[in-house]
C-alpha cells in the first residue's frame, strides 16, 4: 500500500564526525595545537537519509547508534530533519565516529570508528520487515556488516520492494547476490574496485564498466564521475541496453565532501515518486552540484529550492 508520499527506507551507518582543524598533520609522537573542533552527524546511511528527507521524501532508518553521548545527539539530528527513527537500535558501547583531521591545504587523514554500525544484524533489520513491505524504494551502503546488506536486500525482494546499492566504501571482493539489485550506484573508484579495472575517466569507458555491471545482474546502473557527471544504464522493454551521460552542472567546488550521497539521496527520492532514471538523475546531479558549493557533510545537503536553483541554469 503506497502512500501519497512516497516513503523510502534506508538500511545503513549513522556516525559522529568529529572534525579537527589544524595547521598540519601530527607525525607519529607529535603533539600538535590545532586551530578547532566541530562535531557534524555524518555517515554514508544517515547522510543520503537526510538529503532524501530534505528533498521532501518520506524516510525511515534502519541503523544502530551507542549508549553513549553522541548517541542520542544523532537520534535528534535524524528527527529534526523528519526522519523516522523507530527502527534505530541502540547497542551498548559507542557510537559510529569518524576522526577527521584536516590541515592548512586540505590534506585529510581519517579513522573511522564502526562502533555501533558493526553491530547492525539480521535481526535488527526483520523487526523493520513491515517498513520494508510499505516502502516503495529502499537503499543501502556498505559501511555495515555485509551479511546484514544481503539480507536487507533480501527481505526487498521478498517484498517487491526496489533496492538500491551504494556500494561504498568497497573493501574487497563483495557477494555476487549484491550486484543483482535494481539500481548499482558506485563512484569511479568503486566501479574500479567492483571490476578490477581503471576508474573510468571518460563517457566510453563508463559506457564499458556499466555494461560489465549490467552482466554481473544489476537491473540498473548508474555511475557517478565526479566534475564528468554520471552514466545511467538501463534495459528497454525490448531488453536493448541504453546509455545515457548525464552531463554535470558547472559549479566552482569548494569541498566535495557528502556529494555522492547528495546524489543518492536525490535519486531515491525521485525514483520513489516514479520519475524515470534519466530524470532521477539530472535531478540528482543538481543536488550533487549544490552540495559541492557548500563546506561540510549533512549541512551542504540541499533543500527543493537549492536543487531548482541549479536547474534553472
Amino acid at each position: 500500500m503506497h502512500h501519497s508520499k512516497p516513503k523510502v527506507v534506508v538500511c545503513g551507518s549513522i556516525n559522529m564526525d568529529l572534525v579537527v582543524r589544524t595547521p598540519k598533520l601530527p607525525a607519529p609522537g607529535q603533539t600538535l595545537i590545532a586551530h578547532a573542533l566541530t562535531e557534524v552527524p555524518g555517515g554514508k546511511g544517515a547522510n543520503q537519509a537526510v538529503a532524501a528527507a530534505r528533498l521532501g521524501t518520506s524516510v525511515e532508518m534502519i541503523g544502530c547508534v551507542g549508549d553513549d553521548g553522541f548517541g542520542s545527539s544523532l537520534l535528534r539530528c535524524l528527527q529534526h530533519e523528519s526522519i523516522d527513527t523507530k527502527h534505530i537500535a541502540n547497542k551498548a558501547g559507542s557510537s559510529g565516529v569518524a576522526v577527521v583531521s584536516v590541515d592548512d591545504s586540505g590534506e585529510n587523514s581519517i579513522m573511522v570508528v564502526p562502533g555501533a554500525n558493526g553491530k547492525l544484524g539480521i535481526e535488527d533489520v526483520d523487526r523493520a520487515e513491515a517498513s520494508i513491505r510499505e516502502a516503495s524504494w529502499a537503499m543501502t551502503q556498505l559501511e555495515i556488516p555485509i551479511a546484514t546488506v544481503e539480507h536487507f536486500v533480501r527481505l526487498c525482494r521478498k517484498h517487491g520492494t526496489k533496492v538500491i546499492l551504494n556500494p561504498a566504501p568497497v573493501g574487497g571482493a563483495i557477494p555476487e547476490s549484491l550486484f543483482q539489485v535494481d539500481l548499482l550506484c558506485p563512484n569511479q573508484t568503486e566501479t574500479a574496485m567492483l571490476l578490477q579495472c581503471e576508474p573510468p575517466q571518460t563517457v566510453d569507458q563508463a559506457i564499458r564498466a556499466a555494461e560489465r555491471l549490467l552482466d554481473r545482474g544489476a537491473s540498473r546502473v548508474v555511475i557517478t564521475l565526479g566534475s564528468l557527471g554520471a552514466m545511467a544504464a538501463e534495459s528497454d522493454l525490448l531488453g536493448r541496453r541504453e546509455f545515457r551521460w548525464i552531463e554535470p552542472f558547472s559549479v566552482v567546488p569548494v569541498d566535495t565532501v557528502a556529494a555522492g550521497d547528495a546524489f543518492l539521496g536525490a535519486l531515491v527520492g525521485e525514483l520513489a515518486k516514479d520519475r524515470s532514471l534519466v530524470e532521477a538523475c539530472r535531478y540528482a546531479a543538481a543536488a550533487a552540484a549544490h552540495c559541492v558549493t557548500v563546506h561540510g557533510a549533512q549541512p551542504s545537503l540541499p533543500t527543493p529550492g537549492d536543487v531548482q536553483a541549479i536547474l534553472r541554469r
